[in-house]
């Protein structure tokens, strides 16, 4: 069973004062014990030479009735057990007990005795502590007793008694017994009353630690662990408690845990929230790249299969061309026949764009890149196609960016991409519309985009991903669908990219982006932002 910190600590806290206040009450008890046996002792003595002196007199006289009535008088006093008067021979004289007197004591083994016969040599002038005696009565009472020596005086040999000579020492000996119930009870009182006290002190030092450890720890931790579970349920309030302890200390550095936790917790929301998004993205971006390289493959397979048929169609085509030429120029010519020879150098001639496109396919060479000026090559292209017919009814917008850069690309290259995108806009709209042409400078990103937007039918979403495959074309028997694959070829072998958004019915827009790695500054033409009418 797990034990709360607060009853821990309580408990240790009780066992140590307990322990502690054991051993004080005990050594207190002894030494206490010890000052009321040795008061006691006093007492004895000093009431030992009070009876010595007050008979001292009537000893004199050999007055014993009157000495024995006073020694009589005093043994009647609370707590005295015994008085007596013994005499040098070891014989009780006198007794407060009758039934001792004329008895003999062995001066050797009597308690009263041999305190001073403790060898060959008798002691004459023992210390009170060494002439006291503790034994046991009958009932088992604790006794205290005093023999005190009544020695010989000058006046003593002098008495009329003639009782002793001058050579004497030792009279007798006066023996006091004191029973020491009253300084037990004494004790016993003393002892609960101090065992109380110390109960007492101990509660209250165990209380107040108690209060203090509820108060100052206990509280403190319950809150930090209320706040850990509450942290734990994603409640990211902080906590707070007095700053000037170490739970304060403790407490600050729970809510730094928090706030990084938070912090740490948003951020993983955050990814899994847009992992999805992320992972989508990429795998378009995977898919487009896949899709890229599968068509650079392509083209790369087919410019040679193309270049090897083109070679092959080009000289009979030549030949068949030359020959029906002469032949319609040959006045012996039936005239009837002569539509027929035109209708074979129209179509010969058609099959020779086909074989000259197929070729220009198959030669895409590496860019020959210098630094130019993309607004400026716009304006080269549109001056190219803005007089065809188709471009007619089609209002040209322009909206350039002024902080283009001069960027390195092959110019040649770049303006047939330009006029096949132009070519299909026109074419797309043969009834007039808008062409607006714009163009981005993307420096974070790291590209300059080129938009050609038209009003015209849009392609529909079918075709969308097979516009930039070769032969492929919506125009019918009027393309070749090499167009956009040629400039798909050309810009991606800038490093760039084409990118086409369309609606039915609203119209196209193609994105030319171009890397500007090698981007020097440059300064746009004064005419890139204007607007030109139908031609």
């Amino acid at each position: 069973m797990r034990l709360k910190l607060i009853v821990q600590f309580s408990l240790v806290s009780s066992i140590v004062l307990l322990f502690t206040s054991a051993l004080f009450t005990y050594f207190n008890i002894e030494y206490l014990k010890d000052a009321f046996l040795e008061s006691n002792i006093r007492t004895l003595d000093n009431l030992s030479e009070t009876i010595i002196r007050t008979t001292l007199h009537e000893m004199l006289e050999d007055n014993r009735e009157h000495v024995f009535q006073m020694i009589q008088a005093i043994g009647e006093q609370n707590d005295i057990e015994h008085i007596r008067l013994i005499n040098k021979e070891g014989r009780i004289v006198y007794s407060t007990k009758s039934d001792e007197i004329n008895s003999i004591l062995d001066k050797i083994t009597s308690k009263s005795c041999n305190s001073c016969h403790t060898g060959e040599k008798v002691l004459t002038d023992a210390s009170p502590m060494n002439r006291s005696r503790i034994f046991y009565d009958r009932e088992g009472i604790e006794i205290l007793g005093m023999a005190k020596g009544i020695y010989n005086r000058e006046e003593c040999s002098q008495a009329p008694c003639h009782a002793h000579t001058e050579k004497s020492h030792l009279l007798g000996v006066l023996d006091v017994a004191y029973s020491l119930a009253s300084m037990k009870s004494q004790l016993k009182i003393y002892r609960n009353n101090f065992i109380l006290e110390i109960l007492f002190l101990m509660i209250t030092i165990s209380l107040c630690l108690t209060l203090l450890t509820q108060k100052l720890i206990n509280q403190p931790l319950k809150k930090l662990l209320h706040h850990t579970k509450a942290v734990a349920k994603g409640d990211w309030k902080l906590i707070e408690l007095n700053p000037g302890d170490e739970m304060g200390e403790l407490a600050d550095a729970f809510n730094d845990m928090t706030r990084k936790l938070k912090k740490a917790r948003e951020e993983r929301d955050t990814w899994a929230a847009t992992l999805e998004t992320r992972v989508d993205e990429r795998t378009k971006r995977l898919q487009e790249m896949q899709s890229a390289l599968i068509r650079s493959e392509k083209l790369a397979s087919l410019g040679e299969l193309v270049a090897g048929i083109a070679h092959e169609l080009n000289n009979p085509l030549t030949g068949i061309l030359i020959n029906t030429s002469m032949t319609v120029k040959d006045p012996r010519l039936d005239p009837e026949l002569r539509k027929d020879f035109e209708t074979i150098i129209n179509e010969t001639k058609r099959c020779a764009d086909i074989v000259e496109h197929l070729l220009n396919f198959s030669r895409v060479s590496d860019p020959q890149k210098a630094a130019n000026n993309i607004s400026e090559t716009i304006e080269r292209t549109l001056s190219l196609v803005e007089h065809h017919a188709d471009f007619h009814d089609i209002l040209i917008t322009k909206d350039y960016t002024s902080d283009i850069p001069l960027i390195f690309f092959d110019s040649s290259q770049i303006e047939q991409v330009f006029v096949n995108i132009l070519v299909n806009a026109s074419q797309a709209m043969p009834k007039g519309g808008d062409l607006k042409i714009s163009t981005r400078f993307e420096e974070e990103e790291g590209y300059v985009s080129i938009s050609f937007s038209d009003t015209g039918s849009g392609i529909a979403p079918e075709n969308m991903d097979k516009l930039f495959d070769p032969f492929f074309s919506t125009k019918g028997h009027k393309g070749t669908g090499l167009g956009l694959s040629v400039s798909y070829g050309i810009v991606e072998s800038h490093g760039g990219s084409i990118e086409v958004e369309s609606v039915i019915g609203t119209g196209t827009t193609f994105t030319v982006k171009l890397p500007i790695t090698e981007a020097v500054p440059a300064q746009q033409p004064d005419d890139t932002s204007s607007e030109n009418g139908p031609d």
